[in-house]
C-alpha cells in the first residue's frame, strides 16, 4: 500500500464519498457536509455519484464527479472510499486498494419500508467494510447485529443561520412543526398525527406545520389535524421555519439513526417533544421534553408541558448549547483519525 505510507508520512489522503442520490436529504447533507469538511482540513476528497450535483449545497473544496461508480476516475485514486447507503457498499469494495468505510445513519434492514429488501442489506452490511455511525446508540444496534466494531464518529451538524430569535414570539395559537416523511414509519409522523388530533380534541389549541421532501400521502391529505403543508423547503429557510414555532415535535421512532431535525430545532432554541429513545436523549439530554415512544395518549398528555413557558425558556437557554456538541470539525477530526488507522494496519499487513 505505497500510496497509504505516503499519506501515513503527512500528506493529505485521497477520500471519495460515494453517493446513489444527490436529491435534498438530511442523509445526503450529512455525508455532503462531511466531505467538505475534510476537505476543507486539506485532503483532497471527491463525491462521486451517477446523478447531477446537488444545487441545494456548496461545495467549495470538495469536487464532485458526475460518473458511475464502475467508471470513476476518482474511486480509482482514492486512498480510502466511503459508502453512505447500503446500496453503495457493493460498488464501494469492488476494485478497492485501500481501506473502505460504510457510513451508516440508520440501520435500514430495521425499516418496515424495506422489509422487502432486507436480505440484500444484510448482505450490503456483510461486505468488507469498516463500519462507522453517526451516533453511540446506533453503533451498539449494529454491533448487536453482528457488524462491529464500529466506530461512532458522531452527527456533523453545521450550526450556520441556526440559532434562536432575539424577541419573544407573542401570544397567539401555539404553532407546532413536524418534519419528515410520512411515508418512512421511523420518523414516526403517523403517531404524532394521531397524538395531536387526540389532543385537538379534548380542547387543545395548535396550528401544525408540516415540512416534507415528499407531496402530502393520502393520510395526510385527509387529515384534519395539519393546517400547513410544506414541500421540498430550501435549506436556507429551514431555520426560519423553526424560529417560526413554538414547538418542535419528533415523534422518531427508536429505528431512527439520528433525528436531525431535532437538533436543528434546538439550535434556534424551539422546545421540542420528542419520544423517548436512547436515540433522541442522545441528542437532546434534558434540554427537551419527552414523552412514550410511539404512544399518542402519552404525547397528548405531554404537550401542554412541552407549550409550557418553562419548557420554552429551558430550551432558549440549552438548546443552542446542545448543538455546539455536534461541530462538523470535530467529526472531520474523528474520520480522518479512522482512516489513518485503517491505512496503518494496511501498512503493518504489507
Amino acid at each position: 500500500m505505497d500510496c497509504g505510507s505516503n499519506r501515513l508520512r503527512g500528506g493529505p489522503l485521497r477520500i471519495a464519498y460515494l453517493l446513489e442520490s444527490t436529491e435534498l436529504s438530511g442523509g445526503v447533507r450529512v455525508a455532503l457536509l462531511q466531505a467538505e469538511t475534510l476537505a476543507r482540513r486539506g485532503h483532497r476528497v471527491s463525491v462521486v455519484s451517477p446523478a447531477p450535483e446537488p444545487r441545494w449545497f456548496s461545495l467549495a473544496r470538495a469536487r464532485f464527479e458526475r460518473r458511475s461508480f464502475s467508471e470513476s476516475r476518482e474511486l480509482l485514486a482514492a486512498d480510502v472510499r466511503v459508502a453512505t447507503f447500503w446500496t453503495t457498499a457493493a460498488p464501494a469494495v469492488a476494485g478497492a486498494a485501500g481501506p473502505v468505510f460504510h457510513l451508516s445513519q440508520g440501520y435500514e434492514a430495521s425499516f418496515s419500508f424495506y422489509a422487502e429488501r432486507r436480505e440484500e442489506i444484510e448482505a450490503a452490511y456483510r461486505l468488507p467494510t469498516r463500519k462507522l455511525a453517526v451516533s453511540s446508540s446506533l453503533a451498539a444496534r449494529l454491533e448487536t447485529a453482528g457488524y462491529g466494531p464500529v466506530e461512532n464518529v458522531g452527527q456533523a451538524f453545521d450550526a450556520t443561520g441556526f440559532f434562536p430569535t432575539d424577541a419573544e414570539r407573542p401570544a397567539r395559537e401555539p404553532v407546532v412543526l413536524m418534519v419528515g416523511p410520512h411515508g418512512a414509519d421511523v420518523k414516526g409522523i403517523a403517531v404524532g398525527l394521531a397524538g395531536l388530533a387526540l389532543f385537538r380534541e379534548r380542547g387543545g389549541t395548535f396550528r401544525l406545520r408540516r415540512i416534507a421532501v415528499e407531496p402530502p400521502t393520502p393520510e395526510e391529505s385527509a387529515s384534519t389535524v395539519i393546517d400547513d403543508y410544506h414541500r421540498a423547503l430550501p435549506p436556507d429557510r429551514m431555520p426560519f421555519a423553526y424560529r417560526a414555532s413554538d414547538l418542535f415535535l419528533g415523534p422518531t421512532r427508536a429505528e431512527e439513526g439520528f433525528g436531525l431535525p431535532a437538533l436543528e430545532a434546538l439550535a434556534c432554541g424551539v422546545s421540542c417533544l420528542l419520544s423517548d429513545t436512547p436515540g433522541n436523549r442522545e441528542i437532546a439530554g434534558e434540554a427537551a421534553t419527552y414523552f412514550a415512544d410511539g404512544d399518542p395518549e402519552a404525547l397528548a398528555a405531554a404537550l401542554p408541558g412541552a407549550l409550557g413557558s418553562e419548557a420554552r425558556a429551558r430550551a432558549r437557554r440549552e438548546g443552542p448549547e446542545v448543538a455546539k456538541r455536534f461541530d462538523p470539525s470535530r467529526v472531520a477530526e474523528r474520520l480522518e483519525n479512522a482512516f489513518l488507522r485503517a491505512l496503518e494496519a494496511g501498512e503493518r499487513r504489507s
